[in-house]
């Protein structure tokens, strides 16, 4: 099998994606600990696991007529910008682990990261042929996360 028909694999794609909420979640924990201070739940890996999955419920209705290929792949693509992101953050947990940053400066690079994630997500949605609609409610679901779990 060469390594396009292995990437095109549903199996490649599932396992793939399952790494990316793995990767996601524990880093996202990690990060959730440097924004405590912000945060009015205990944050912990289960709620990050629930709001990961919750994305991909949160998307079916805007892709629930395309194709069980198209809508694989675009999950597969979502969880992939997923844990790119968790990777990008990576670096502003070793900063943390070494010196201690403002809650400022954690918060910008966080949400650098998001734009990042938002431009590399519209980008593959456009290529894919898929409704561009789903860069931003990907996006809105992770706000009206936050609505809850922020202090005001």
């Amino acid at each position: 099998m060469n390594n396009n028909k292995l990437v095109q694999a549903t199996w490649f794609k599932i396992t793939a994606a399952i790494g990316c909420v793995l990767v996601t979640v524990i880093v996202l924990n990690q990060v959730a600990r440097l924004m405590q201070g912000f945060i009015v739940i205990s944050y912990n890996w289960k709620f990050e696991l629930c709001m990961v999955l919750g994305t991909i419920l949160f998307q079916y209705p805007f892709i629930r007529k395309e194709t069980a290929k198209r809508k694989l792949g675009y999950y597969f693509m979502m969880m992939l910008v997923s844990g790119m992101g968790a990777v990008l953050l990576v670096p502003l947990l070793l900063l943390n682990r070494y010196h201690t940053y403002s809650s400022t400066f954690n918060v910008v690079y966080f949400l650098l990261v998001i734009l990042l994630m938002f431009v590399e997500h519209k980008k593959r949605v456009t290529k894919s042929g898929l409704p561009w609609l789903i860069s931003y409610t990907w996006v809105l679901y992770r706000f009206l996360i936050l609505l809850f779990i922020l202090k005001r």
